[in-house]
């Protein structure tokens, strides 16, 4: 779980729990209120925190497809594998990592949106060295589009 996710869960239990406090020293009619609202709003925050995940988890299961797809037209016969950036935030773009099977060594970044494919940058898979670093010790990269 990320920290902020952590911050926000924290965040909505303690303005759940205040509002119940608050909800003690009220009326019987202000009082049902209030606890309905912080019902809602911890059901709400529970259902959210709870799809978030098979969200994410689904839109990077397509954009890897979307890739995988893009690979197979543009290095046909090759074979590569795909690791996602474990990113658990919803949004239209996805980056993720390809290392073929033929150049072990280099990671290659993609930026994959619904409309588009573009391959960002590369580096050394074991010691991260950076695309100049490896174009000066001689590792000439086969995949760069």
């Amino acid at each position: 779980m990320q920290p902020t996710t952590i911050i926000e869960i924290s965040f909505i239990l303690v303005v759940t729990a205040l509002l119940s406090v608050v909800a003690l020293f009220l009326r019987k009619p202000l009082k049902i209120l209030i606890l309905i609202a912080a019902g809602f709003i911890l059901i709400g925050s529970i259902i959210f925190y709870s799809t978030r995940l098979i969200i994410v988890e689904n839109q990077t299961n397509e954009a890897i497809q979307q890739l995988d797809t893009h690979l197979t037209n543009t290095f046909n016969g090759e074979s590569w594998e795909i690791f996602d950036t474990d990113d658990y935030e919803i949004k239209k773009i996805k980056f993720l990592h390809v290392i073929f099977n033929n150049e072990p060594m280099i990671v290659y970044e993609y930026k994959v949106t619904e409309s588009a494919i573009k391959q960002l940058s590369f580096w050394g898979k074991e010691n991260g060295d950076n695309a100049e670093v490896l174009l000066e010790n001689g590792i000439d990269p086969q995949h760069i589009e």
